[in-house]
């Protein structure tokens, strides 16, 4: 199933950075770059891929080589609002475009940058459809998992505790395609597809606003990689793959799709994010078993309910069976 909440009308930005040579200073001096399902939020994704390789169970994007996954090259750098010792971040995260486009996407108040993230894409088909990992009072990514987020999200049961997160994406690429399409009328919706220029960006509502890349490059170039693999932009603006026991492979630096994703959670006026900062009216765990419990039901799917129901491998399954299409489980 999928949420039937639609998505706010999204804001083109012309130029999204000052500056985007800031941001390619930032890369060089940070990579190497691992693989975005490398992260620390994507364990469980990494166990039920490994798990998948060895029955034959993997979604379309992953190979299979001597029983592991492989997965296509999309690598990613990750730093939070408050890590202002990176230098340069401050004016990427503080970006005054993105503040005023985040304003006018809700038309609130209050925006507080909390997030921001790199995609490097290397020569790749075409990516899954998708929406981005959603937040609620009391419940966020840096406590549960990813997959249970998006659940909550295409429940529709927990649109009371949500917090509405604005997102930026802008390109910084000029190879072929890459192109940007998404669906501003949600999932039933029309869609859109851009090839956006350097330094384009569209400030949208994207967890609940379908998106997904197309295919980059040329398909002789394409190739899959296993989860230690890194990427390195080099002093002289070329890129390379490395990875444990394989060839390094290069790419110059118009053959590789660099984004720029920055998120930040938006608020209508002060008494909302006082609501948030004073948790007074978070979403607990009990609340949330049991209400993801009784949709179940309603659907005639019975899940565990107890106080470690989310312990239980069970109730994951369970959950993302009845939520979740099958190229967004993992």
């Amino acid at each position: 199933m999928r949420t039937t909440t639609l998505p706010r009308p999204p804001v083109i930005m012309e130029q999204s950075l000052e500056s985007p040579d800031v941001l390619l200073g930032i890369l060089q001096r940070q990579s190497p770059h691992p693989l975005t399902l490398a992260g620390a939020e994507f364990v469980e994704s990494r166990a039920a891929l490994r798990a998948g390789a060895r029955t034959g169970d993997v979604p379309p994007f992953v190979d299979v080589v001597d029983g592991e996954p492989r997965i296509p090259p999309v690598f990613r750098t990750t730093w939070g609002a408050e890590e202002q010792a990176v230098e340069g971040a401050d004016t990427i995260v503080n970006n005054p475009r993105f503040i005023k486009a985040a304003r006018q996407l809700y038309s609130a108040e209050v925006v507080r940058p909390y997030f921001t993230y790199v995609n490097i894409n290397a020569p790749s088909g075409q990516y899954a459809r998708h929406t981005d990992i959603p937040s609620f009072r009391g419940v966020g990514r840096d406590e549960y998992p990813t997959w249970l987020l998006n659940c909550m999200m295409h429940s529709g049961c927990f649109d009371r505790w949500r917090v509405r997160i604005a997102t930026a994406v802008c390109w910084y690429y000029m190879g072929p395609g890459g192109e940007f399409t998404y669906w501003p009328e949600g999932w039933d919706g029309d869609m859109v597809t851009v090839n956006p220029p350097y330094n384009y960006g569209v400030m949208g509502d994207n967890d609940y606003m379908p998106h997904r890349v197309e295919s980059i490059g040329a398909e002789a170039d394409y190739a899959k990689y296993g989860f230690d693999a890194t990427i390195t932009l080099t002093p002289d603006r070329g890129w390379t793959i490395e990875e444990p026991g394989h060839e390094p492979v290069h790419y110059g630096f118009d053959e590789v799709r660099v984004s720029l994703s920055w998120k930040a959670f938006v608020f209508d006026d002060a008494h909302e994010a006082e609501v948030y900062d004073r948790h007074l009216d978070d979403l607990d765990e009990p609340t949330l078993i049991a209400t993801m419990a009784e949709d179940c039901a309603r659907r005639g799917v019975v899940v565990p309910d107890g106080p470690d129901a989310l312990t239980r491998p069970e109730f994951g399954e369970q959950i993302r069976d009845t939520y979740l299409s099958p190229e967004l489980r993992f």
